[in-house]
């Protein structure tokens, strides 16, 4: 398995925690981290591999764009 594969399952792992917290008492700062560094393993899977692996962070970046417009629309 290539290295891009397995930076790209990371950053595929990491994502899903996200969503779906690996234990109760999973807190949002965690989840924030994560968000950050599924992004980073994502452009990292994409530079080395293939670029599909972009798809992860930019839905990231989609939904915060979209969260801030909401936030925006409703004040």
């Amino acid at each position: 398995m290539k290295r891009s594969t397995k930076t790209g399952i990371g950053s595929a792992i990491l994502f899903a925690s996200i969503f779906v917290p690996p234990y109760r008492e999973w807190r949002a700062p965690i989840s924030f981290a994560c968000a950050i560094l599924t992004c980073i393993l994502g452009v990292l899977a994409a530079t080395s591999g293939r670029k599909w692996w972009l798809v992860i962070p930019a839905s990231i970046i989609a939904a915060f764009a979209l969260d801030l417009y909401l936030v925006m629309y409703t004040l």
